[in-house]
């Protein structure tokens, strides 16, 4: 079987061409831009990432990348989430694809993740079945979608306008302290890296703070997701949202999230999506009344 011959090693900068010529072989579409982006962010962070290739003879047959995350899914233990994979076509079923996963799993459970998490489009059989075969279930989170125009806010919101501003990186603090209010812990090692990867991983500033009486009354963390997970297109993504206690019901959210949609559509993405645990009733929700469907893609997670 090829998986004899097969090697498995980190992704070197060498790599990269290689991988970007064989994701259009699977996709039909060059993704450059999402690629070198990764590269890049390796460099500045290697810890944060886990990406191998696999090669036969010198060439490569399939590669896969990771985002190690802390704090996202409403755990503090770090989770792994795979966001880019593939196959050569002519090597699909030989084991190439498991070889990289065992990998991953493997060096996933040495940076002490608890966890790995995808996505994955319902009508995609044969991943499914790859991901099903490599141990993953159903997630208990809700994927939500909608397009980028404009979102209609009620009058008293409409009238009432309120500073929204690009986030900055001294906006930690005060997140920090609405993020502890909503979910009753302090997740400041996944809120500064989220701060670190708008401030400086993102040419595009699309995550905003939303003030009131000069304080900061809310945020929205957002990135623009150049073909993660599959897309060749770029979409938007809502990483985590929140207003303070003191501000709920007061159309804070929803002017952030009306100001996010038509910083969008102005820079023509079409799309953003988000993830939400399914019990965060309040949320879902929200994020209801904003326009967000759920989605055609499915949550998935292998525990490790």
């Amino acid at each position: 079987m090829l998986e004899r011959n097969c090697q498995i090693q980190p992704l070197q900068d060498g790599d990269i061409e290689q991988v970007i010529g064989l994701d259009k072989n699977l996709g039909g579409s060059a993704r450059p831009e999402f690629f070198h982006k990764r590269l890049q962010a390796m460099g500045r962070s290697p810890s944060t990432y886990i990406s191998f290739v696999a090669s036969v003879n010198g060439q490569l047959c399939g590669f896969l990348f990771a985002n190690v995350l802390s704090g996202e899914f409403g755990t503090q233990q770090p989770v792994a989430v795979i966001d880019a994979l593939g196959v050569q076509p002519g090597d699909q079923g030989s084991g190439v694809g498991m070889l990289l996963m065992n990998a991953l799993k493997d060096e996933a459970a040495k940076r002490g993740c608890g966890s790995l998490r995808t996505e994955a489009n319902w009508h995609q059989q044969e991943l499914l079945a790859y991901f099903a075969n490599a141990g993953f279930s159903l997630a208990a989170r809700n994927v939500l979608t909608r397009d980028t125009r404009p979102l209609t806010l009620a009058e008293e919101d409409a009238t009432e306008l309120r500073p929204v501003r690009s986030l900055a990186a001294s906006d930690l603090d005060s997140i920090r302290r609405i993020d502890r209010h909503i979910t009753g812990e302090d997740r400041a090692d996944y809120l500064q890296q989220k701060v670190a990867e708008v401030i400086s991983d993102s040419g595009i500033r699309v995550s905003m703070v939303a003030e009131q009486d000069g304080l900061v009354a809310g945020f929205v963390m957002a990135r623009v997701d150049y073909g993660s997970f599959g897309c060749a297109e770029s979409t938007a993504v809502v990483d985590t949202l929140g207003v303070g206690p003191e501000y709920k019901g007061s159309g804070i959210g929803s002017a952030l999230m009306a100001q996010l949609m038509d910083n969008l559509a102005s820079l023509q993405v079409e799309h953003v999506r988000t993830e939400v645990e399914w019990e965060n009733f309040d949320l879902n929700r929200f994020l209801a009344g904003s326009g967000f469907r759920p989605a055609q893609e499915l949550s998935l997670s292998c525990a490790l």
